[in-house]
């Protein structure tokens, strides 16, 4: 029940604002708006004020606004034209298409500072001295020559004294040299660290802070399940080699299917485990089913820290959501990682059950993909009429009803088609886990 109810208010909330940016501006701009509902087919209810309907209707995967004269073949009488959508300048009625997804993009931007003033969790180990734990080879921080049990003391000469610092330090400096202050076995020297770009933009050094082999959760029906293995069990080995880090862990388990002997310590006795890794498409990776025992805390920052990291936060989902369709369209992540209704309804649920800064988080995360996807020049999507708008702007004037009427049958019938596509994944997913 949490889940479907957690569903219908996240997608209401999105599809209002985003129905809420056509309505506003085409009443501000003098076109005349006939029906806002919230949903697509019959209507169930709403109430009549002035000229508008507001109303809910049957099916919930969408919204609209009817103006008055939006179909350019509908016929309008001469004292609905000065209301009518047709009939305004090209710049009114791109504003006007423009304004719902512009407005998702708004609530995103809004509530990601929102979330970092009311406090998100994370790692315990952000607050804490930044001492290394593990160094990734062939790793910036690797050629640097730091090594694990290493206190980074300055960053460019400014002292710190957290991860957080040394984080930021690292993910805002890609591709640029840093100078670190290190101390090692008493000891001070120093070091330039050039951390390389990951596919966000975001520096990347290589070096992590102590993450102990622990694990934090074990998911049903994968080889560690099926091996035994339990939350708060420590992996002492793998193949008769002392780890003593999750990353070392990671090493031996992601690129290979090979059987691997983990010696495990549980309530103080060991005992060992054979594991095969499963290969896991969607990810590209092979993988034994568990995740690392993670200690958080929750940490709220300043208005102005909030809205610097919030928008930080946008802009690297906004790169992340393009690096993904890029790597869909060349084939490096596979399309069955696409999720659908069914998917969004079980994130939704399971932050609603984590309580409000998760679900708030769910809603901007959602906001910002549907506002940018929204923009996209596909038939159908706000960006689509857009791209047409544009073609209308360069060859002065409108395309013909017939080429429209064809592009908008296309592209509905794709966007029916993806629709069916990710509730088959979402379905899929259910069943083999």
């Amino acid at each position: 029940m949490t889940t479907i109810a957690s569903f219908i208010i996240v997608l209401g909330i999105l599809i209002f604002i985003h129905e809420l940016g056509h309505f506003l501006v085409a009443k501000y701009s003098g076109v005349g708006v006939e029906r806002f509902s919230l949903g697509f087919g019959p209507r169930l209810f709403g109430i009549k004020v002035g000229e508008t309907d507001y109303c809910i209707s049957l099916i919930p995967f969408g919204g609209y606004v009817k103006m008055v004269g939006e179909a350019p073949d509908e016929e309008v009488s001469e004292e609905e034209r000065a209301k009518s959508f047709t009939h305004k300048p090209l710049g009114v009625r791109t504003s006007i298409v423009a304004s719902g997804p512009l407005m998702n993009i708004v609530l995103a931007l809004v509530l990601f500072p929102v979330l970092f003033m009311m406090g998100i969790k994370v790692p315990a180990y952000v607050d804490r001295a930044p001492v290394v734990g593990y160094v990734a080879e062939e790793e910036p921080a690797h050629r640097a020559g730091i090594k694990a049990g290493d206190r980074i003391v300055a960053v460019d000469g400014k002292p710190i004294s957290t991860w957080e610092e040394l984080m930021k330090s690292i993910a805002l400096n890609p591709e640029k040299k840093v100078t670190l202050l290190v101390k090692r076995n008493g000891k001070e020297f120093t070091t330039e660290i050039t951390p390389s770009a990951s596919k966000e933009g975001i520096g990347v050094g290589g070096l992590y802070p102590p993450m102990p082999p622990v694990i934090g959760g074990v998911t049903p029906g994968f080889p560690a399940d099926k091996a035994g293995l339990k939350e708060g069990d420590i992996i002492v080995a793998v193949d008769g080699k002392p780890i003593s880090h999750w990353i070392e862990l990671q090493k031996f388990i992601k690129k290979s299917p090979q059987e691997r002997t983990l010696l495990v310590e549980r309530a103080g006795e060991r005992f060992t485990v054979k594991i095969a890794p499963r290969y896991n498409e969607e990810l590209d990776v092979y993988l034994i089913g568990v995740t690392r025992l993670e200690e958080f805390v929750t940490k709220s920052y300043g208005f102005v820290e909030s809205v610097k990291m919030g928008l930080t936060k946008a802009w690297e989902l906004t790169v992340l959501l393009f690096v993904i369709i890029k790597g869909l369209i060349t084939g490096v992540y596979s399309i069955k990682t696409l999720g659908g209704p069914i998917m969004i309804a079980q994130v939704a649920g399971k932050a609603a059950e984590s309580g409000l800064v998760d679900l708030i988080s769910i809603i901007a995360f959602l906001s910002l993909q549907l506002g940018i996807i929204n923009l996209l020049p596909i038939p159908v999507l706000d960006g689509g009429h857009l791209f047409f708008f544009a073609i209308e702007w360069i060859r002065g004037k409108p395309l013909s009803e017939h080429f429209l009427s064809i592009a908008n049958q296309i592209g509905m019938a794709l966007l029916l088609a993806l629709m069916v596509f990710v509730t088959w994944n979402d379905l899929v997913r259910i069943f083999t886990n």
